[in-house]
């Protein structure tokens, strides 16, 4: 069997984390998504003939990352979806390698392995055309809902019905397909339209007129029911929780030194070359990345994943947090927050994460559009690749800092802060002006100065 993975997309509504890395390339766990997606496929232990993995043009990170690998189990084939013109049309740009029935899978989404086990199996034993996965949601009407008759048997799909519409499944369908290859001519006899519903249209004849089926995908003795996907920043705290979830036990990897007064319990990876100092304490779930240093009395608590080579100095605390590789702070808190690659934060900064009102946290996704919900009241900010904050500097929550941009000391920043840019403390306000200063170039030069003095 082939596998289809659609990893392009432009990733409008992840700003400012998409900016300078495609979605699938986001770092949890020390692995992109798109690999924890592979390792999925793994664990399911399906016959893969060969992966397909669609992409956008100009992505070249996750090619490069891809070829990098030594250790995939099966081939990969790259093929180019030169516009965003939906999922049908990324399915169609690998049509000349499908011959045969095959899986499509999201780069971006996370659940329990034994998903894809049980619909290749099922769908081989009965000869499905296509087969879906569902779950019983209440919100049901933000997704395509199937219809199932007096038997549990799948009828048909209702794209995002009326909210006080009366569909009684209430199950939704999940971003994973089996196919037969009569999808192809199932979507050449179904129009592309404005709304990006061609793929749905094209399948909902094969359940018309085909043999069709699905796999109920809810919290039972033999599935978590744990479904993550990667749609707003604020989604990557799902997939961690998911992948924190996983661990079982301490795993302490090569070369690690941990101090005999520090504390750790609860699940925790600490990969190779990490260091403990005295009186750290960290409460799992966590997970450490390789050469990783977590300083005296510092605290991780809440779901933390740290990237390779990050610096938790002195005093510092870090609860329900992603950070990407090479993030260093000392006497700092980060709360409920995401921060992407090498930042750097001053001597007392700290992320707030919960409002006065104490209601839920909303971010500013699109200029012209509405803020959008986290719908959790607990949460930080979101901070990309290359940024520093001065000392004492605080950054409300729902705050999001484009890349390689700049909070200087006690600036209290309430605004969202542009790619390339400084906010600075002027008189009784804050100044945002443009950055010259290259935040990338400065820590390559601090990590081959640190590589020089061997530590």
């Amino acid at each position: 069997m082939k596998i289809v993975i659609l990893a392009g997309g432009i990733g409008k509504r992840i700003a400012p984390l998409g900016i300078h890395k495609p979605k699938s390339m986001f770092q949890i766990m020390g692995k992109p998504i798109l690999q924890h997606v592979i390792d999925q496929v793994v664990a399911a232990n399906i016959p893969v003939e060969e992966a397909i993995i669609v992409i956008g043009p100009g992505e070249s990170q996750i090619r490069e990352y891809i070829e990098a690998k030594t250790d995939l189990p099966f081939p990969v084939r790259f093929t180019i979806q030169e516009q965003p013109l939906g999922q049908a049309n990324a399915m169609s740009t690998a049509r000349p390698y499908l011959q045969d029935n095959f899986l499509v899978l999201n780069a971006n989404d996370i659940y329990d392995p034994a998903l894809l086990t049980d619909l290749t199996a099922k769908a081989a034993a009965e000869s499905w055309d296509v087969g879906l996965v569902g779950q019983t949601r209440e919100d049901y009407w933000n997704y395509g809902v199937m219809r199932l008759d007096g038997q549990h048997k799948l009828v048909g799909v209702v794209e995002k019905p009326p909210r006080d519409s009366q569909i009684e499944s209430g199950v939704i369908v999940l971003g994973i397909y089996y196919f037969s290859p009569r999808i192809w001519s199932a979507l050449d006899e179904t129009p592309i339209q404005e709304k990006d519903d061609q793929l749905e249209r094209a399948y909902q004849k094969l359940i018309t007129h085909h043999n069709s089926g699905y796999i109920q995908y809810d919290a039972n003795e033999h599935y978590s029911g744990k479904f993550a996907s990667y749609k707003y920043p604020w989604h990557l705290f799902d997939i961690s929780a998911i992948l924190l979830s996983r661990i079982q036990g301490v795993h302490i990897g090569p070369n690690c030194s941990i101090s005999p007064m520090a504390v750790i319990d609860g699940n925790v990876i600490l990969e190779s070359g990490v260091r403990v100092f005295e009186f750290a304490v960290i409460h799992g779930p966590a997970y450490i990345g390789k050469d990783s240093i977590i300083g005296n009395n510092t605290l991780l608590r809440g779901g933390v994943s740290l990237g390779t080579g990050c610096v938790v100095g002195f005093g510092t605390e870090i609860k329900h947090a992603i950070l990407g590789e090479g993030v260093w702070m000392h006497k700092n808190f980060i709360g409920d927050s995401i921060i992407s690659d090498r930042c750097s934060f001053g001597a007392g900064t700290i992320t707030a994460n919960l409002r006065f009102k104490e209601d839920a946290v909303s971010f500013k996704v699109n200029a012209d559009q509405p803020r959008v919900s986290t719908g959790t009241e607990y949460f930080g900010m979101i901070m990309a690749e290359d940024c520093r904050t001065g000392c004492n500097s605080v950054l409300s929550p729902g705050v999001k800092i484009g890349p390689n941009s700049i909070v200087e000391a006690g600036v209290v920043l309430k605004q969202d802060l542009p790619p390339n840019s400084i906010a600075s403390k002027v008189k009784n306000s804050v100044e945002i002006r443009p950055s010259e200063i290259d935040i990338h170039a400065l820590s390559e030069k601090r990590n081959e100065h640190k590589k020089k003095q061997g530590k």
